[in-house]
């Protein structure tokens, strides 16, 4: 990662084993992290971290997709993005 200049990172893992990929990011020079594991995770205060809770997600999704029904409706997100 160092070799490629490689900033940013993702985790997509089970929450046991988040942290210390976390750190080995951190340990890689990865300075921008964005979180995806169901685990709340501790990094150095020069690292960004940003959480990304997938069950909220799908429940905003569900929303829309129950508010829609079969009418084709967006949502405001969809509209506008």
């Amino acid at each position: 990662m160092a070799e490629r200049k490689i900033a940013i990172g993702m985790i997509a893992t089970p929450a046991p084993v988040a942290q210390e990929v976390a750190d080995l990011l951190v340990d890689a020079g990865v300075r921008s992290i964005l979180n995806f594991a169901p685990a709340v995770l501790t990094v150095p205060k020069s690292v960004s971290m940003r959480k990304v809770d997938l069950a909220i997600e799908l429940q905003i999704l569900s929303f829309y997709q129950l508010r829609r029904g079969t009418g084709g409706s967006a949502s405001p997100r969809e509209r506008t993005g």
